[in-house]
């Protein structure tokens, strides 16, 4: 028998459903609230892009070679063919082998530290340093006139106006051969350019390759340093 005015069992039960139901919601959310470190997720936000440098840098393009014209090319290729002749004039009269001379009277040592020259193909300093001054720039043009092996000018003028080279010359120890050396060029710019010259060694002909460098000046292509 129901009795008015109270609730009947089917409202009790349900109203315990309802109890339980939000319990469990108030669970779910303190779960949900703890994995969000204590933040109220945001409605209408999207999740931050993320973008790794290497995708977002743009690669640098690798840098080109220099190539000189066919022009610029070929007149590297002349003035290294005469550079390089020259440059083993001057590395002979210099260091390695320097010129003959002649006897002072009665065997005496110099005054001035020179004896003559004894050749009939270089005759006046003018000669000699003309090949120098051809060969090289300015700065190691004066190197070598002055002091290449470190005592001193080998060549000056005497004063009865012959050629005279240094009593104390001492060549520097040399065993390479340049009997038909073979060159490379190694263009850098329009007035740069790098030479790899291949030599011999005279005692088992093995290959050896030396590295020059020539640049060009107001009087043509110079070397920058003596090649050996």
């Amino acid at each position: 028998m129901k009795l008015k005015g109270k609730y009947s069992e089917s409202a009790v039960l349900y109203a315990v459903i309802l109890s339980v139901a939000a319990v469990i919601s108030i669970a779910v959310f303190v779960v949900v609230f703890n994995i969000m470190g204590g933040k109220m997720p945001e409605i209408g936000t999207k999740p931050a892009e993320t973008t790794t440098t290497a995708a977002s840098e743009t690669e640098a393009p690798e840098p080109q070679a220099y190539e000189p014209d066919r022009e610029l090319a070929d007149e590297m290729k002349d003035a290294v063919i005469s550079l390089i002749s020259d440059n083993y004039t001057v590395l002979r009269l210099y260091y390695i082998r320097g010129l003959s001379h002649k006897d002072e009277p009665y065997g005496n040592a110099p005054e001035d530290g020179y004896f003559s020259v004894d050749s009939d193909k270089y005759t006046s300093l003018g000669q000699i340093e003309d090949i120098v001054d051809r060969t090289f720039t300015k700065d190691f043009a004066e190197e070598i006139k002055t002091d290449p092996l470190g005592y001193g000018a080998i060549y000056k003028t005497r004063d009865n106006g012959e050629l005279g080279i240094i009593a104390n010359y001492t060549p520097m120890e040399y065993n390479r051969s340049w009997e038909n050396p073979k060159f490379e060029i190694e263009p850098k710019s329009d007035t740069e350019c790098g030479i790899s010259l291949k030599l011999h060694e005279k005692a088992d002909d093995s290959v050896v390759r030396v590295k020059g460098d020539m640049i060009k000046t107001d009087d043509g292509w110079r070397l920058t340093s003596i090649i050996f």
